[in-house]
């Protein structure tokens, strides 16, 4: 039986994400000095902690994906789009607990998406992208759009870019020309842009907590068996030096293991659960920890 998972998004605070996401249920708002707008999280067969349905409208788009990840909305500070970057990121090292076949899932997430920066050996370890390359669907329409209906987002970026605008307004011809940083960064966000934006996929599946790679890569993983005690979050943020700066964030969501059952098989290893609540302790702790770093030198 696989362990219960509860998802927390952010709010009123771009990070950490602490409040408990409606999962498979109306998108939730988001209204904070970055970013206004809303974020939707679906899961196949999810038995967590606020379930609020199965994802019908969802799933019976995107039957192949096993979770999705839904974000409509304002940027408000005008970033250019090389400037907004969306992946992983964590407030402990991870090097210790990667599993066998890191090397190869690495090839696979630069195969699939070669505008990804990582440093998964990092003290606080990221991996991060473009946002406009790498969400599996992108929306970028001028003005108001009411797309509140959808649970999903249909594909329409290129048409907001003159320059581009006749070409075939689809998934790969998008991630062609964005993929480019000079293209990205001449594209302005700016707050009357209605970004739709989904990241979603079948390889990782939070409700049994394992990983299959497709063909030609065709590994698997149990991911509950290299957990190490702490949430998988997702932010969306501005580029910078400091992946995990408070500061930069414009919107997060963690999906974090609530059972008691793992986490007594946690502890038995010496290891204690990080819950997303904590996130921003630990990196104001670092910040702290930097800075003095810097004031030694």
């Amino acid at each position: 039986m696989a362990p219960k998972l509860r998802v927390l998004i952010s709010t009123d605070q771009a990070y950490p994400p602490t409040t408990v996401c409606h999962v498979n249920g109306e998108p939730t708002p988001v209204k904070n000095s970055k970013f206004e707008g809303t974020i939707a999280v679906y899961v196949k067969g999810f038995e967590g902690e606020g379930k609020a349905g199965e994802g019908e409208a969802y799933f019976g788009k995107r039957d192949d994906m096993t979770y999705g990840i839904v974000v409509r909305g304002h940027f408000l500070d005008s970033p250019t789009a090389d400037e907004v970057v969306f992946g992983n990121v964590f407030e402990l090292p991870i090097r210790d607990s990667l599993p066998w076949g890191t090397a190869i899932a690495t090839k696979f997430m630069y195969f699939i998406d070669p505008t990804l920066e990582l440093d998964v050996y990092a003290d606080k370890p990221w991996a991060l992208s473009p946002v406009v390359s790498t969400m599996t669907k992108l929306r970028m329409k001028k003005g108001e759009e009411d797309q509140s209906g959808k649970a999903f987002v249909e594909e329409d970026s290129l048409s907001v870019i003159p320059e581009v605008a006749h070409l075939a307004n689809d998934t790969p011809a998008r991630r062609k020309y964005l993929a480019d940083p000079s293209n990205r960064s001449s594209l302005v966000l700016t707050p009357d842009i209605e970004m739709g934006m989904e990241f979603s996929n079948g390889i990782l599946d939070f409700n049994t907590l394992s990983v299959q790679l497709p063909k030609p890569f065709s590994v698997s993983f149990n991911l509950l068996k290299y957990w190490d005690g702490q949430p998988v979050t997702y932010v969306c943020r501005r580029k910078g030096d400091k992946p995990l700066d408070p500061e930069g964030m414009y919107w997060s969501v963690a999906f974090e293991i609530v059972d008691e059952d793992a986490r007594k098989e946690l502890e038995k290893k010496g290891k204690t659960v990080l819950e997303s609540t904590e996130l921003k302790d630990k990196s104001v702790a670092g910040e702290e920890e930097d800075g003095a770093k810097s004031a030694a030198k």
